[in-house]
């Protein structure tokens, strides 16, 4: 009884997390789950319990402990490495007690269906929380500007010029300075994309075509543009210059195969889709 007031507590941790009462019924399912006798978890009585479990877990209630635990991760302001350490943590301990507690196969069975789709709600949590915002420290010199969004909506927010500088005509790699430094949190890179009005009146072209900022990089942040045009290009202090968005890291894990899963497109290339 002892081993199943613990597994309690992780249920309790659980709605720790979630802060979701849908939680609670679990808990006696744990506790009639471990007291049944062995002989009676026939068939039948396995597919009851099977079908409460799966009650418990309707599409609904999933999405509501989502959106319930990613509002409780910002509200402790998490970043997503306290946020994955937090799931790794109930994870790992619920996995310990079950093994503690000694169940039969057909028991054992029954408690991981009841754990399973709360680590599926909590991995599926850590994907979407990933994509809420994240504060981001920013060093100033002296006259830099904040990056500001022009609408609330918007997905990349303005940066500005430090100081005058001309870009000579056809002339390349030019330096433009923001007097911006940005502290990134772990697991988020910053990308710098030129403003849509700079390639459309003016010769000036991004020289690296994006910027790619590193969430280690704490240097300041500079725009490099090429001037492809006849005139030389005259950028005042505080003009606007470029746009800068953040987006999470998602590295990949490379898998070496003799044969690639096949689609309908295959190796068609350059062109293959027609003009």
């Amino acid at each position: 009884m002892n081993k199943i007031m613990d597994i309690n507590k992780m249920m309790n941790f659980a709605d720790g997390i979630s802060t979701n009462e849908n939680l609670r019924p679990l808990m006696d399912l744990i506790s009639l789950i471990m007291e049944m006798p062995e002989e009676n978890l026939n068939e039948d009585n396995i597919g009851v319990l099977s079908g409460m479990i799966n009650g418990a877990f309707t599409e609904k209630i999933r999405k509501e402990m989502i959106q319930e635990t990613i509002k409780n991760f910002r509200e402790e302001n998490y970043s997503r490495k306290d946020a994955q350490e937090i799931v790794n943590i109930f994870k790992q301990e619920a996995d310990n007690l079950i093994n503690e507690l000694k169940p039969s196969e057909n028991k054992k069975q029954l408690l991981n269906s009841i754990f399973q789709p709360i680590y599926d709600v909590f991995e599926t949590t850590l994907e979407k929380f990933n994509l809420y915002d994240i504060e981001l420290p920013i060093q100033l010199e002296s006259n830099a500007k904040v990056p500001t969004y022009a609408h609330e909506d918007d997905a990349a927010a303005d940066i500005y010029a430090l100081e005058d500088t001309i870009i000579p005509a056809h002339s390349i790699s030019n330096m433009v300075k923001t007097g911006v430094r940005i502290g990134l949190p772990e697991g988020w890179a910053a990308i710098i994309i030129p403003r849509s009005s700079i390639g459309m009146k003016t010769g000036l072209r991004l020289s690296n075509s994006q910027g790619l900022i590193d969430p280690s990089y704490r240097g300041p942040l500079g725009v490099i543009y090429d001037n492809i045009s006849d005139s030389d290009y005259e950028i005042k202090a505080g003009d606007r210059i470029a746009q800068i968005y953040v987006v999470p890291v998602h590295r990949f894990r490379a898998t070496v195969v003799d044969v690639l899963p096949e689609t309908e497109r295959g190796e068609g290339g350059f062109g293959s889709t027609g003009k």
